[in-house]
């Protein structure tokens, strides 16, 4: 692991697990073989925790994230062209005859910052193709599925699905047509059909601003949107999601402060100043 990337695995653990409180601080670094004390004089738990686990080998670190949800399961390190750097990334699994508007809704996700795979169908897909497709899946962070009629009868999209869910990452079924079946029946279902692909983009982004195993990825995805945000509407649409947020890094916590200083189409925009204080003394306190 590059020494950037352990810092920042390092960060993202100490903000997460720093939430709880001692005793289970300390239980979790028993159970997962790091060193603990039982005196600390420094300033808070997530340097206590960086204090710990600062040493540690690299697959003890992906352990302990994997437990608490920081990363998602069988990580890969290939890093495909088709994924933005630390951008969520969404899969979106659909029939061939459904891809033009799959690519609507690739779109309005990537209006806040997600980078999103479009797979499709094919009866005999090349041995390229399908190669693409396997990256996709082993490095998503999270799975939509686009359920049309006929999407249960796909040799694909069923194996799709699959791979989702033996990696524990987050499932958003999408109803077009058909209910959610099978082992996603259990996941809560957003209503597409008839709907505006922009209102429901953004509520794929609310659910999975919830989701542990990809909060850090969209809090800081959004507060990157509004970083560079061109207008008064745009800061207050991405400021709408932001509010639906709970997980912030401290690092992206003082740029979403910095925002307003640093950019005037978010200092001007009504109200969005204020919210941004809000938040930060909210997550901060």
């Amino acid at each position: 692991m590059k020494p950037s990337d352990r810092i920042n695995l390092i960060k993202e653990i100490s903000a997460f697990l720093g939430k709880e409180n001692w005793t289970l601080i300390d239980l979790t670094l028993k159970q997962f073989k790091f060193p603990w004390s039982d005196q600390w004089n420094g300033n808070s738990t997530e340097d206590y925790i960086i204090d710990m686990i600062s040493n540690a080998e690299d697959q003890s670190l992906v352990d302990l994230a994997k437990h608490l949800g920081v990363v998602t399961e069988l990580e890969s390190s290939e890093q495909p062209a088709f994924w933005s750097p630390n951008q969520p990334r969404i899969f979106l699994s659909h029939l061939a005859t459904e891809k033009r508007s799959l690519k609507i809704f690739k779109a309005e996700l990537g209006k806040y910052g997600l980078a999103c795979f479009v797979a499709h169908e094919d009866i005999e897909p090349t041995k390229e193709w399908q190669s693409e497709i396997e990256i996709a899946l082993t490095t998503m962070d999270a799975l939509v599925a686009y359920l049309t009629p006929g999407f249960n009868e796909s040799k694909w999209t069923d194996q799709e699905i699959g791979v989702a869910i033996g990696r524990k990452v987050p499932i958003v079924p999408l109803k077009v047509g058909i209910d959610p079946y099978g082992f996603i029946g259990k996941y809560q279902a957003l209503q597409a059909k008839d709907r505006m692909p922009n209102e429901v983009a953004r509520e794929i982004v609310e659910l999975l601003a919830a989701k542990p195993q990809i909060a850090f990825k969209i809090s800081n995805a959004l507060v990157e949107r509004l970083e560079d945000s061109s207008s008064w509407a745009e800061s207050k649409r991405v400021m709408d999601l932001i509010e639906k947020c709970r997980q912030f890094s401290d690092e992206v916590l003082e740029r979403l402060k910095a925002a307003p200083k640093d950019n005037s189409q978010v200092r001007d925009a009504w109200g969005v100043p204020e919210r941004i204080k809000t938040i930060v003394e909210k997550i901060s306190s």
